[in-house]
């Protein structure tokens, strides 16, 4: 993770004039995508999202918040258009996490742990990865045990930041790569695991 700097912000914790200052300094494309969200904490999310890495990029390359302007790739990755510097924005819940890296690709992403079924583990896990979170037993039924579903999370949020790394987005390539903990960086706090990947 050299060279990665990664930021975490609680959305419970911005005030309202934060906000709006920076509702008014996303792009119009931007604005619009967050005035079509229904749900207000999905809106804080959003206008968070683009505040924490205005402010990220800004301290990191030397340019204004205003200064910054962003695109999406082909894949729905957010890119830099005026300077060259790899990020990655992941939400979930009442945190909104980032990672910047100058040099190399990055991928980030933060989960809420909390139940999950036990199906979805055939749909995105490898083998080893099964081993990994269910000790070499069967899953079935819902996910409740703490130990078990922060091994889940490790395992999901590694995955996450990958395709978002790469740029590919969540398809059937999750299941060609496994989870491997000496290749990045995890964190579980408050109830929540993020991850970060680099190239």
């Amino acid at each position: 993770m050299e060279n990665t700097d990664i930021y975490k912000i609680n959305i419970e914790e911005i005030g309202c004039t934060e906000f709006n200052a920076a509702y008014f300094l996303m792009s119009p494309e931007r604005r619009t995508k967050c005035d079509a969200l229904k749900n207000a904490d999905d809106k804080k999310r959003c206008i968070a999202a683009d505040m924490l890495i205005r402010k990220a990029l800004s301290e990191i390359l030397g340019l204004s918040e205003k200064e910054l302007k962003f695109g999406i790739s082909d894949g729905g990755k957010p890119y830099l258009k005026n300077a060259d510097c790899n990020f990655s924005i992941s939400h979930s819940g009442k945190y909104v996490a980032a990672a910047v890296n100058r040099f190399v690709r990055v991928g980030i992403d933060i989960e809420k742990i909390k139940p999950v079924k036990a199906g979805i583990v055939r749909h995105i896990f490898t083998k080893n990865d099964t081993d990994y979170v269910f000790l070499g037993q069967a899953p079935v039924g819902l996910i409740e045990d703490g130990a078990v579903l922060e091994r889940f999370f490790r395992v999901w949020t590694y995955k996450e930041a990958y395709v978002k790394m790469t740029g590919e987005g969540i398809t059937d390539n999750v299941k060609s790569f496994s989870y491997d903990e000496n290749k990045c960086f995890c964190e579980i706090s408050d109830g929540y695991c993020l991850s970060v990947i680099t190239e």
